[in-house]
């Protein structure tokens, strides 16, 4: 489980780009969501379960580094770590631990957008974008015309093709078109990195 193979064996050539690394610990990315989730963590000890599984995603899927680091990160800084958990679910985000959907990867603007579709939470964590309004606060490198703000934000580090495919789904007004939908922003995905203790009772 320790090693960067992890318990399936699967050799991947993983980065060691500490200077990616850095900006994403230190929620630096130009990554709305993950930035939020990064700066939480770091100031509070403590990331949601959606939270946790997708800066994972982004740190090996979206940037290729080394998912021992990200399992290093989040060991000196989560206050309820568990080791078994912590390093079992890092191989889970890896690609190289259970998961019966072979190369899970999580799309940053869909995930953003459907967690918190008005943007609240990002703009909490993330102060620079509060003059971005509503939901466009997950892409504001996309942000053109009427909509531009100069904000001192970085662009991302790395822009996925599937994030383009989310744009529309925020109306020129910045609201989120299915943000009414039933139970959104509710939902529970897998007990990503929690200790058994920490789980909630079903």
């Amino acid at each position: 489980m320790f090693y960067p193979s992890g318990i399936m064996g699967k050799h991947i050539e993983w980065k060691q780009d500490m200077k990616k690394f850095d900006l994403w610990k230190d929620g630096k990315t130009g990554v709305p969501f993950v930035d939020a989730n990064m700066r939480e963590l770091a100031l509070t000890g403590w990331m949601s379960n959606r939270g946790r599984q997708n800066v994972a995603s982004f740190l090996v899927k979206d940037l290729g580094i080394d998912w021992r680091l990200g399992a290093e990160w989040f060991e000196s800084q989560l206050i309820d770590h568990d080791v078994c958990s912590n390093y079992g679910n890092w191989n889970y985000a890896a690609g190289i631990g259970n998961d019966p959907r072979e190369n899970r990867k999580f799309n940053m603007i869909k995930q953003g957008l459907d967690y918190d579709p008005e943007g609240e939470f990002v703009r909490l964590w993330v102060p620079e974008l509060a003059p971005v309004k509503n939901g466009k606060v997950h892409t504001p490198w996309t942000l053109t015309g009427n909509d531009f703000v100069d904000i001192d934000y970085p662009k991302p580090m790395v822009i996925a093709p599937e994030w383009s495919r989310q744009l529309g789904r925020v109306n020129p007004s910045g609201f989120y078109k299915n943000q009414q939908k039933k139970g959104m922003g509710n939902q529970r995905g897998l007990d990503f990195y929690f200790s058994n203790k920490n789980q909630p009772k079903k």
